[in-house]
């Protein structure tokens, strides 16, 4: 059993992915994978000491992201992910951890890469940290407003070496800069037909 269709949006914290993710799955009637932050029990203790609490929290996105993929894994629905497993590790991980913690994320990691069905494209949220830095402040999130604005520049670098490189699934790019977000879309007509032309050119290269 394999979900018809996976859609996968990728981007920074405050890029809009769960903005986007929940107006396309209206749109389109796919189920939602989202983003398992709010869960996390160890997300506030992280942004008050990053470097004690970094390691608890990121096994804890990777276990719930592994048990996410494994509930994609037996379902037929069409899905779109609300950021994705390797922008855990190659970013978040990547960027938060010792060397030591990160060879043990990273073995956990690979082990359940392979029993992951990848998605069959990404949209990734391009956005500047200035962009980043105000979204981030409108939202009023308590426990995101120690968020330091050298944090958000380091995660966008991290970004922006990932997308270069990664190849398991085609990628649309978006520069989130040109729209207003909490209103996507005032502009998310457009945001939409872009995406859904992407889409349908994805899927004709699929069944060919």
């Amino acid at each position: 059993m394999k979900p018809k269709f996976i859609v996968a949006i990728a981007g920074n914290i405050g890029s809009g992915k769960s903005t986007l993710s929940k107006y396309l799955s209206e749109k389109w009637n796919f189920d939602i994978i989202p983003e398992p932050e709010a869960k996390n029990p160890f997300i506030k203790k992280f942004y008050k000491e990053p470097e004690r609490w970094a390691f608890h929290s990121q096994l804890f996105f990777l276990t719930e992201r592994v048990n996410m993929q494994l509930k994609v894994e037996r379902t037929t629905s069409n899905i779109i992910l609300d950021r994705t497993i390797y922008e855990d590790a190659e970013i978040f991980a990547n960027t938060l951890l010792s060397v030591d913690e990160y060879k043990i994320y990273r073995k956990i990691y690979e082990h359940y890469l392979e029993t992951i069905t990848p998605p069959n494209f990404v949209i990734y949220l391009r956005t500047s940290v200035d962009t980043l830095m105000e979204r981030i402040k409108i939202r009023g999130r308590a426990y995101e407003k120690t968020i330091k604005r050298s944090y958000i520049k380091k995660l966008n670098e991290r970004y922006e070496e990932w997308i270069k490189t990664f190849d398991i699934a085609p990628v649309l790019q978006i520069d989130t800069d040109k729209y207003e977000i909490y209103s996507l879309f005032g502009d998310i007509e457009e945001v939409r037909k872009n995406i859904e032309e992407f889409f349908w050119r994805m899927n004709e290269r699929r069944t060919e």
